[in-house]
């Protein structure tokens, strides 16, 4: 029987959880600041990275993705402790090169170990989920062709919403698709984005104050609930814990004992969301 294994990158924020997975490994993204580069969690984490854009508001920190030999080297490890099947979660390709650079190792990889790369199509937390379902599923003995066909499925089966308090990093990035509408008064609005179908960042809905932001995307997500039978819902803030708070107090409101995960957006997607964003996704698990 194949021993498989899980290798996310850390833009799914897995870091935040309390998990004890043998089987995980964290593939590091890199924020680079002026001349200091960092590793994703390990060197900066949430917390630490957000003080730092409160106290310098002209600070643009740039995300970097992860080498080819990082890669190889969690392979590596893995092989030797036996496994020889690994699934590499990434983040949306439409938000990251991240998922190509990983097809590339797959492509030229000469090694023992069977790769399988999966394009979550999905950011944050909501990405992280996906990687979560990927290690439930080995732990039911699910065979390879069960896991992926069903994680194709469930990637895009979601919406995911964020409030992002400030577009002033997702500009200066460049990592937000069809922002002309908004540029022009992005000081004064407090946009709704949307990651589509394709694992873009697009934007959703102009709103101009933060609290009617946040009862939109919850109104939104409340609604489309009512139509689903089963689902889990994910949470994601950079450092705007009230803002988190009220979402969270209005889905308890209008699903009593749901499913959730949440946590912090990690300092490699903040340095596009800087402080301020809150997110909600869901996805919807009932069975075709």
């Amino acid at each position: 029987m194949s021993k498989k294994a899980v290798i996310a990158t850390s833009t799914g924020c897995l870091d935040y959880l309390d998990l004890n997975e043998e089987n995980l490994r964290i593939l590091r993204m890199k924020i680079i600041m002026g001349d200091d580069t960092y590793n994703d969690f390990i060197d900066i984490t949430a917390d630490a990275f957000y003080k730092r854009l409160l106290e310098d508001d002209k600070l643009v920190p740039q995300s970097s993705m992860p080498s080819p030999g990082e890669l190889l080297e969690l392979i590596d490890e893995l092989e030797e402790k036996g496994y020889d099947e690994v699934f590499v979660t990434t983040i949306g390709s439409g938000m990251s090169s991240t998922y190509d650079v990983c097809l590339g190792v797959q492509s030229t990889y000469d090694g023992k170990v069977k790769i399988h790369v999966i394009d979550s199509r999905n950011a944050a937390i909501s990405e992280g989920w996906i990687a979560l379902e990927i290690l439930r599923l080995i732990k039911e003995d699910k065979s390879t062709e069960e896991i992926i066909e069903y994680i194709e499925f469930i990637r895009t089966n979601r919406k995911q919403y964020f409030m992002v308090d400030n577009l002033r990093l997702f500009v200066a990035n460049g990592r937000l698709t069809g922002a002309a509408g908004f540029i022009g008064s992005m000081l004064k609005i407090k946009p709704i984005l949307e990651v589509d179908d394709t694992g873009h960042i697009v934007p959703f809905k102009k709103i101009r104050t933060q609290k009617k932001a946040l009862k939109e995307m919850v109104d939104l997500v409340i609604s489309d609930l009512a139509n689903i039978d089963d689902f889990v819902v994910t949470y994601d803030t950079s450092d705007n814990l009230e803002g988190l708070q009220y979402i969270k107090d209005e889905m308890e409101k209008a699903y009593p004992g749901y499913k959730y995960y949440e946590a912090p957006i990690t300092p490699v997607i903040g340095c596009h969301t800087g402080v301020g964003t809150v997110g909600i996704a869901y996805f919807d698990l009932t069975k075709k």
